[in-house]
């Protein structure tokens, strides 16, 4: 007598492809133009006097600064990037 009916799952199912993990740097897949655009605008904040860190910098930028900051570079201002 078999132990196995047609229904019970005996054999290593497919992975099905690469597992997605959220990245713990959301800066990582950045620019490089624009990552040091971003910092450099931080450095000139500072020396103008903004206190805080870079996040909090980039967190306090309007829309319009960060477009332009993205269109410094020449390249294309992904939405997608942007924080809801």
């Amino acid at each position: 007598m078999k132990s196995e009916t047609k229904n019970s799952v005996a054999k290593a199912m497919d992975p099905g492809g690469p597992t997605l993990v959220a990245d713990k740097d959301p800066l990582q897949n950045i620019d490089l133009d624009l990552m040091q655009a971003l910092e450099q605008a931080y450095k000139e904040a500072v020396k103008d006097g903004f206190v805080g860190d870079q996040e909090a910098y980039q967190d306090s930028l309007s829309l319009g600064e960060l477009k332009r900051l993205g269109a410094a570079s020449g390249g294309l201002i992904k939405m997608s990037m942007m924080k809801s």
